[in-house]
């Protein structure tokens, strides 16, 4: 009796976040995933502006997947099945459509292609899941405590409660350190010396000291918009890039 084929084993899918699409071609779309597994991944789904193709209604922007890729042969590779988990209707509304946008930019820059960063992964699917639910009011003060969180996973969240200069206690009062990616007491605050407001000091304190389901219920000491600034120098260090978004964002919070 000739022994049967074996069968090969079942691939496993990936637990993914659409974060960018473009068209290939008249019929196909480029897709880029963050998964947790696997970290970013693009892959070609064929056929996916076709009438009745699989991936209809699937692949949308911030969409929630099960997703499964060809192996990577150094290539690109094709996006063979996507099983919608959630879809984010009410990211739709545009104030939290470009809360969700530029976080989605962010955490794209922080997971290389092909290594996996659990973290981000996860800072990303939470906050989503913040910026659907808070109360519009909230959601500068959400997307503040998102980059504190997502500067602190990087390593780039300077001490907000010791000088960078000499490690002294800085209490309610703080000035920017002279290359701004820091912040340091009076003593060693060069002039022309830029102080930190206490509001913004002890705003971005709460964030980083609180979980995020308990963001939207702080008490705001200063108003997001302001306290913008100092995430914003620091997220340009990190990155060494700007988001075109984030200035629109904190524009109307």
């Amino acid at each position: 009796m000739t022994a049967g084929r074996a069968r090969r084993p079942a691939k496993a899918a990936l637990h993914a976040i659409v974060v960018r699409r473009s068209d290939f071609r008249e019929s196909s779309r480029i897709v880029t995933c963050l998964t947790r597994e696997e970290g970013r991944v693009t892959g070609l789904a064929k056929g996916a502006h076709r009438p009745d193709s699989p991936f209809l209604g699937r692949i949308d922007f911030l969409n929630e997947v099960s997703a499964s890729f060809s192996a990577d042969r150094g290539g690109l590779r094709l996006l063979e099945r996507a099983s919608l988990v959630r879809e984010r209707r009410s990211l739709r509304e545009p104030l939290r459509f470009l809360a969700a946008s530029h976080l989605a930019w962010l955490c794209e820059f922080a997971m290389p292609e092909g290594r996996p960063e659990p973290a981000v992964f996860d800072l990303l699917l939470g906050g989503l899941n913040l910026l659907e639910k808070c109360p519009p009011d909230a959601v500068g003060r959400v997307v503040l405590g998102l980059e504190v969180r997502l500067l602190a996973t990087l390593g780039a969240l300077p001490d907000l409660d010791a000088c960078t200069a000499c490690g002294a206690p800085l209490g309610d009062v703080a000035w920017q350190h002279a290359d701004g990616l820091g912040l340091v007491c009076r003593e060693h605050a060069p002039p022309p010396r830029t102080p930190v407001g206490a509001g913004t000091l002890a705003l971005l304190r709460s964030l980083r000291d609180h979980s995020g389901r308990h963001w939207p219920d702080l008490p705001e000491p200063a108003p997001a918009r302001v306290a913008a600034a100092l995430p914003a120098a620091w997220l340009a260090a990190a990155t060494e890039q700007r988001s075109r978004l984030r200035p629109l964002l904190f524009e109307r919070c």
